[in-house]
């Protein structure tokens, strides 16, 4: 899911614009990299059920930060600028950031 988020934002370069101020900090190439690469992360250590405490810790911390700065981006828009289309995004990004916080919390390390 945040590799499929980061993919967007960096195809869409104006997919944040309010307030027009810090919408180039909002559509930045190395923030949707850094999302990018903590997705890609968690999906390699999903996948090949790796058990590195450091690549999991790093995937599951840098993925609940790229997507509460996104839920603060997105709320001022709707906030701010009454752009409501962004309400489902909301809804689902916060339901991301408790999942993955309840993964973190729950997260055995190897011994």
């Amino acid at each position: 899911m945040i590799v499929s988020l980061a993919v967007c934002f960096i195809v869409d370069r104006t997919y944040f614009f309010y307030p027009p101020a810090l919408a180039p900090a909002w559509n930045n190439i190395y923030f949707d990299a850094t999302g990018l690469i903590a997705g890609l992360i968690l999906l390699t250590c999903g996948v090949f059920n790796l058990h590195v405490d450091l690549l999991v810790k790093l995937g599951l911390g840098i993925s609940v930060a790229f997507l509460t700065v996104l839920l603060v981006a997105e709320m001022f828009h709707v906030v701010g600028a009454g752009y409501f289309r962004f309400h489902p995004a909301i809804i689902f990004e916060i339901y991301s950031v408790v999942n993955l916080m309840q993964l973190a919390f729950e997260y055995q390390p190897r011994r």
